[in-house]
């Protein structure tokens, strides 16, 4: 690198040491305004979020309201029902499957049965044929043991879950309880054509 001095008398710098340096510089400007862009994009991506968070909770809450008006309606009504027995080994013992009818369209299913020492009641209700709520009631323990009683409720808002509960508590509506109730009352309402219970809930 070498010294020069400009026209009106001022020293500068030239050499590729020089341009070296001019180089480093503006890679350092470019690096930090690209990271300066890339929070500030992260933040408007958060804000976003947050803000229809609150939207998305409202609209949630009043669904789960609908549900259970339309779950109170359901069992307030006289409906038809049929039912039929199924057992698997190792599945199931005395399976028991009742489909709640209002003229020709399903409004309810009640499924039942047990194995060892525990049993279980799973109820699904359905409107215009989509699954809206699951209710799973289990009873178990050892024969010499006390006996222990849980419940999951999982409501359902155009396919997916909106809410699960675990006895009171909330659970994720992710969790793998809220899948295996979602994904039963969904083949279990099919089943009805087939009648093929072992298939839907056992495989």
């Amino acid at each position: 690198m070498e010294m020069c001095k400009t026209a009106e008398g001022k020293f500068c710098l030239k050499g590729k040491s020089f341009q070296l340096m001019q180089h480093q510089k503006t890679l350092i400007c470019r690096q930090f305004w690209l990271i300066a862009f890339f929070i500030l994009s992260v933040a408007s991506v958060h804000a976003q979020q947050a803000a229809r968070q609150p939207l998305v909770n409202v609209q949630n809450e009043a669904a789960i309201q609908n549900i259970r008006r339309t779950y109170q309606q359901i069992n307030a009504l006289n409906l038809t029902a049929e039912r039929f027995k199924y057992e698997s080994s190792g599945c199931v013992q005395d399976g028991v499957v009742t489909y709640f009818f209002s003229g020709k369209k399903i409004l309810k299913i009640v499924e039942s049965g047990s194995i060892g020492d525990g049993s279980w009641v799973h109820e699904f209700y359905y409107d215009a044929g989509k699954l809206i709520f699951c209710l799973e009631s289990l009873v178990g323990g050892p024969a010499n043991g006390p006996v222990t009683k849980t419940q999951y409720r999982v409501y359902l808002k155009q396919g997916s879950v909106i809410r699960a509960l675990h006895d009171s508590n909330k659970i994720s509506a992710t969790d793998s309880k809220a899948t295996e109730l979602m994904q039963a009352g969904t083949r279990i309402y099919a089943a009805y054509t087939t009648k093929d219970f072992v298939s839907a809930l056992c495989n």
